[in-house]
């Protein structure tokens, strides 16, 4: 075998074989990094759908209990019929003596009857229904009621959209199907893969995660996704290996060709360092060719020996940013956690000294996190005003600065920032704009910032850019979901969490608490007369009026129409007497207006209700206060009732 032919096998080798790993490498982490984000996922899907099942079959209990106490108040007709026109249940029915029917509103699935229908805590879960089932006592002729929110098509793709998931959900009994975001053959499909398993299941082009039955959420619940991405990583793999190998049998041979002579030290000392022997030297003391051959060599096996020395820092950095960005996954939706992460992040990856993010708060930037400024001896930058030194100008322009500080118009810095050293700062976008600035001080090893560096940092910069409008939607999100859209107050599902929250920590720390209902009076004429619209800003004004009445630490919300309910901790029966005074003035004080339109004189009747006096739960609690309310209307509206307050002049 000729020289050149044994050169070219080494040399091949030395090219190959590392490109190969690396690939390999490469792609074993973007097929496991593909994996765990998907499982993890999924994971939070099915978590997800189980606490979205759990507020379901906690609504529809609500709702029963709703329709016993209108019931009690009122038609039996008319309360079932507005527990479902009025409510999200889609089926309410009273049943006497014997579950005969008394008055029933709505549909239920073929096949179901009223008295058969399952409990979400009880043993028959297999019909396609979330209910439940409360006795009624007081209403003659009546034993229990029964609610039920049907889980068809349209209500598998809501259940989907509140968990958050692109995945399709299964509901299971068992084995057995009880309601699915998919086609009957593809929900029985995934109902085998899923049938005797929990947790993460991959089979058949499918990732599922299975959830079983927890309390208040009785079904197994799975979240499928099909995994479309295991065919394209391999061709990606198989190009990159192909264009690589062409490149470096190209390489090899131009490099062997050059090598004409037969040094047979030069072609055992290469075989050593084929097989991973790095210390091998050559002796270069010969003159011409040879010798400088010789020094040559010795010179590659120092580079590699230092390049590998090099590959496993940059392994250790690598298993580093993979954890900063492990806990940046884990903060998604902490702000202040993510920047801290990013910032960190950064600063391992380039080697810098020290950093700051800074994030716009109105018309200026605050200082949102810090690394070794301190140490440097510098001082982070509390408030900067877009437009204003290095970092200001990087905000306000939205292009990336770097250099030594001072050396330009642009590395001007301002009162406060660093002036002196090298820096490198890049904008934050979010939602199109720039929020903010990321910036590195100094080199550990004192060398500038590069543009290499530059494109790093840009990069690292776009993926926190997208996880903060990831943590914006996730936010607002939260925001509508307790809000309501009309008075930007907070909605009924707010309302019940507060209140449950309230009571535990009266009954805790042995403190007061009440409860005001408020309801607008002969509102239904305003809207009949007025208009809809005129009803709305009369909600609006209300909603504003008793917000200047009310404490910051007081939970004001909408119960639903005209009536609203305010939380009052740490107060006591007397107090809440002198609130639903003050609101009654307040509301009465002035017309209500509109530019263009008829002043309104509108006034609003209250209803009190104390813990533990006249209600030990939130139910309880809320229908004392309803019965208050009551009192109030039948005295002639326009006036308050608290049970055991001494009547305030009106």
């Amino acid at each position: 075998m000729s020289l050149r032919t044994r050169l070219w096998l080494v040399l091949g080798g030395l090219f190959l074989v590392p490109l190969v790993v690396g690939v390999l490498v490469v792609a074993v982490v973007v097929v496991g990094a593909r994996g765990d984000r998907l499982s993890t996922s999924l994971d939070v899907a099915a978590g997800s759908v189980s606490a979205e099942l759990s507020d379901d079959c906690a609504l529809v209990g609500v709702l029963a209990r709703d329709v016993g106490f209108a019931a009690a108040n009122g038609s039996p007709q008319e309360a079932v019929r507005s527990a479902v026109t009025g409510s999200t249940g889609d089926y309410a029915v009273l049943l006497g003596p014997d579950d005969a029917i008394v008055a029933q509103q709505g549909r239920l699935p073929e096949g179901l009857q009223p008295a058969r229908l399952p409990s979400c805590s009880g043993n028959e879960r297999g019909a396609p229904v979330v209910a439940d089932r409360v006795s009624v006592s007081g209403v003659e002729g009546v034993e229990s009621v029964v609610v039920a929110l049907r889980l068809d098509s349209r209500a598998m793709q809501d259940l989907r959209l509140r968990g958050g998931t692109e995945g399709e959900v299964v509901l299971l009994d068992g084995a057995a199907v009880v309601a699915s975001s998919l086609d009957r053959a593809t929900a029985r499909q995934v109902a085998e893969l899923a049938a005797g398993r929990r947790g993460t299941v991959d089979a058949d082009g499918w990732t599922l995660q299975v959830q079983p039955p927890v309390d208040g959420a009785p079904w197994t619940v799975v979240v499928a996704a099909e995994d479309t991405g295991s065919d394209s990583t391999a061709w990606l793999v198989g190009a990159i290996l192909l264009a690589g190998a062409l490149a470096a049998g190209l390489l090899v041979s131009v490099v062997a060709r050059g090598l004409s002579q037969p040094f047979t030290e030069l072609t055992e000392a290469a075989e050593r360092v084929a097989q991973g022997d790095l210390e091998t030297a050559i002796d270069a003391s010969e003159e011409g060719e040879a010798g400088r051959l010789g020094s040559a060599f010795n010179v590659m096996t120092d580079e590699l020996r230092r390049s590998l020395r090099e590959l496993e820092r940059s392994r250790e950095d690598l298993r580093d940013s993979l954890e900063r960005i492990g806990d940046a996954l884990r903060s998604t939706h902490d702000l202040d956690g993510l920047l801290n992460v990013v910032l960190e992040t950064a600063a391992a990856t380039l080697g810098a000294r020290s950093g700051v993010v800074l994030y716009r708060s109105g018309d200026s930037l605050q200082l949102m996190a810090e690394q070794g400024l301190h140490e440097a001896d510098l001082i982070a930058p509390a408030v900067v005003v877009p437009g204003q030194g290095v970092l200001g100008r990087v905000v306000s322009r939205g292009t990336p600065v770097r250099g030594r500080i001072g050396t330009g118009d642009l590395l001007k810095p301002a009162e406060g920032e660093p002036a002196e050293g090298d820096v490198l700062a890049v904008p934050l976008i979010s939602m199109g704009s720039t929020v903010g600035v990321i910036a590195l001080y100094d080199r550990n090893d004192r060398r500038p910032f590069d543009a290499a560096d530059e494109d790093a940092l840009t990069t690292l910069a776009q993926q926190a850019s997208i996880a903060i409008d990831n943590v914006q939607l996730h936010n607002e999100a939260q925001r509508l979901s307790t809000t309501d859209p009309l008075t930007g107050l907070w909605n009924f599902r707010y309302l019940s969490m507060s209140l449950a929250r309230e009571i535990e920590r009266s009954t805790r720390f042995d403190r007061p608490l009440a409860v005001l209902m408020l309801d607008l009076d002969h509102f239904k004429l305003v809207n009949d007369v007025h208009g809809h619209a005129r009803g709305d800003t009369v909600l609006r004004e209300l909603a504003s009026r008793v917000q200047e009445q009310i404490r910051e630490v007081d939970t004001f919300a909408r119960y639903g129409g005209e009536e609203f309910v305010v939380v009052l901790p740490e107060t006591t029966v007397e107090g809440a007497a002198q609130l639903a005074d003050r609101i009654c003035q307040a509301v009465r004080r002035e017309p209500f207006r509109v530019e263009g339109e008829e002043p309104l004189d509108i006034t609003v009747s209250v209803g009190g209700a104390a813990f533990p006096e006249h209600g030990s739960s939130p139910a309880t609690l809320m229908r004392a206060a309803d019965r208050a309310l009551y009192v109030a209307k039948g005295a002639g509206r326009d006036q308050w009732h608290v049970p055991g307050a001494d009547e305030l002049a009106r």
